[in-house]
């Protein structure tokens, strides 16, 4: 068996009591074919655009637990009931397994060890005098 999620909408031109009705008939001929896990009316709500000239539905989503082979006619139920304005069965997306995390060792920074360096002694040039320039007189 696998898990299914089915969402109504009931025409809102009905009682409360009726739209309820509507539902009841919706679990009982799901709980024929499978298991019915949670049932969650959301109330009377504004639709999100006209349907059938209908503004207004209430709302139930369904879990429930069937055979594949059984959504056919679960979908032929809802298509056929005058009272069902829209309706979707989905399969609700498993919860992907979380990966534990290794486990990062911390990193150790190395303590750091000054070599001595091997400096080569400075050895100094003799300075030889710059020779002089002549003084070129351009405008002289």
């Amino acid at each position: 068996m696998r898990e299914f999620e089915l969402m109504v909408i009931v025409d809102g031109s009905l009682s409360e009591e009726d739209a309820a009705a509507v539902a009841e008939t919706v679990q009982s001929f799901i709980s024929s074919k499978g298991t019915v896990l949670k049932a969650d009316p959301w109330g009377r709500r504004r639709l999100a655009y006209p349907i059938n000239k209908k503004s207004e539905g209430y709302y139930w989503v369904l879990s429930f637990e069937c055979e594949p082979g059984d959504i056919d006619s679960i979908k032929y139920q809802l298509r056929v009931n005058e009272s069902i304005v829209r309706w979707l069965v989905t399969r609700p997306e498993r919860k992907k397994a979380t990966v534990p995390a290794v486990a990062v060792p911390p990193v150790v920074e190395a303590p750091v060890v000054e070599a001595p360096v091997a400096v080569p002694p400075v050895v100094e040039a003799p300075v030889q005098a710059e020779p002089s320039l002549p003084a070129t007189g351009a405008g002289e």
